[in-house]
C-alpha cells in the first residue's frame, strides 16, 4: 500500500500534559483558560468534549511544564468538580500536515500509533494539521512509526530525520508573543454547518480498527472537518470525537459496524463547526480563552474543541454559526480590519 505524502512534521518536546474529567455543571473550560492567561502560560494543545454521555466533561491541555500550569488550575483535581484528574510532565506533541480534512490522514496517525504500539494521550485536528501527544518514553517509536506510514519530503527515514533536525529548546524558550491587544488579528472565520458530533468510546486496544474505520470513510469521499480523542495517562480506553456529515449517516453507521462491530457510541446533531486561524496562536498565550470567553458572553454553549498548531476549531449547535461569528467578533477580526 503506498505511503501518503506530508507536507512534513513538526514536533515539540519535553512538554507537560493534564486531563480533567470534571463533573458537567460549572465551567471547568472557563476556568482553565481563564487561569492559564492569566499564568501567561502559552497553550500549545488544548481539546474539550462537554459531554462524554455519563455525565462528565473532558478537558485536556498541553503547555511547557507542571510548573506553567496556575495554582487554581491544578487546584480544580481537587475539588468535588474533578472527577478525576491525570497528569504526565514530560510529553511531545507531534504534528503532521497538510491536513486538509482528509479521514485517511487521520486514519493514518492512528494506525501507526497502534502499529508501534504507542498510547496516544490526544490527538486534535486542526484544518492544516493533525497533532498527537505521546509520552516521551514513547516519542522514537511513534516517530519511526509515522515514517514508515508517511512519505515526507526531506527525509526518508526517522533516523535520517533526527540527525538533520531536533528544534532547539533555545529557540522555544524565546518564542514568546505577548498578548495585548484588546481585537485579536486573524486570518478570517469559517463555519460548516449539517454534520453530527459522533462520540465513540473504546479499549486502547479497538485504536486500529477506529484507524480502518475513518481510511474506509476517506475512501466513501467522506472529509473529517473535527476530530479530538481523549485517553489519561493510565486509563486503558480513549474517547474519539469527530463532526461528520448529516446526510452520511447511514453510511457512517454501517461503516462503523463493519470495522468495530457491537461496539457502542453516541451522536448529537445537528451540529456546526466554527474554525478560526491566526498568526501564532500556538506561541501565545490569551488566544482560548479570548475564544472561550466571547462564546460564553454571546450565549453560545461549546459542544467541543480543538485548539492545535494555529487554529481554533468548535463545535456548537446548528442554529448558531452567525451568532458565534458574532460573538466572535467582539475579540477577533480579520488582518485586513474587517469583524
Amino acid at each position: 500500500m503506498p505511503k501518503i505524502r506530508l507536507g512534513g512534521v513538526k514536533v515539540v518536546e519535553n512538554r507537560s500534559y493534564l486531563c480533567l474529567s470534571s463533573r458537567m455543571e460549572g465551567d471547568p473550560l472557563g476556568q482553565m483558560c481563564s487561569s492559564l492567561a492569566e499564568g501567561r502560560v502559552n497553550v500549545g494543545l488544548l481539546t474539550y468534549l462537554a459531554d462524554n454521555a455519563i455525565g462528565e466533561s473532558i478537558t485536556a491541555v498541553s503547555a511547557r511544564s507542571l510548573f506553567s500550569f496556575p495554582g487554581c488550575t491544578l487546584e480544580m483535581a481537587g475539588t468535588e468538580m474533578c472527577e478525576a484528574a491525570a497528569i504526565d510532565n514530560n510529553v511531545c506533541r507531534i504534528s503532521l500536515f497538510p491536513h486538509d480534512e482528509k479521514p485517511e490522514v487521520t486514519a493514518s496517525a492512528i494506525s501507526a500509533m497502534d502499529a508501534g504500539a504507542v498510547k496516544p494521550y490526544t490527538f486534535a485536528s486542526s484544518p492544516s494539521a493533525v497533532t498527537v501527544v505521546v509520552s516521551s518514553s514513547n516519542f522514537d517509536g511513534a516517530m519511526e512509526s509515522i515514517f514508515d506510514s508517511f512519505a515526507l519530503p526531506a527525509c526518508v527515514s526517522y533516523s535520517e530525520w533526527r540527525a538533520v533536525y531536533r528544534m532547539d529548546e533555545q529557540q522555544l524558550k524565546e518564542v514568546r508573543f505577548s498578548y495585548s491587544e484588546q481585537i485579536i488579528g486573524i486570518y478570517g472565520f469559517t463555519c460548516q454547518t449539517g454534520l453530527d458530533l459522533w462520540n465513540i468510546p473504546l479499549p486502547i486496544e479497538y485504536a486500529g480498527c477506529f484507524g480502518a474505520f475513518l481510511s474506509k470513510l476517506g475512501k466513501l469521499g467522506l472529509k473529517l472537518p473535527f476530530m479530538i480523542s481523549n485517553s489519561a495517562p493510565v486509563k486503558k480506553s480513549v474517547l474519539f470525537s469527530l463532526a461528520l456529515k448529516r446526510d452520511r449517516c447511514g453510511t457512517i453507521k454501517e461503516t462503523l459496524d463493519e470495522f468495530l462491530p457491537g461496539n457502542s457510541f453516541f451522536f448529537r446533531g445537528p451540529v456546526s463547526v466554527i474554525f478560526i486561524h491566526g498568526p501564532h496562536f500556538g506561541d501565545r498565550y490569551g488566544i482560548a480563552d479570548a475564544f472561550v470567553t466571547a462564546l460564553r458572553n454571546g450565549g453560545i454553549p461549546l459542544l467541543a474543541l480543538s485548539c492545535a498548531v494555529s487554529s481554533i476549531s468548535a463545535v456548537i449547535d446548528a442554529e448558531q454559526p452567525d451568532k458565534a461569528i458574532e460573538a466572535l467578533k467582539a475579540r477577533f477580526q480579520t488582518r485586513d480590519g474587517r469583524r
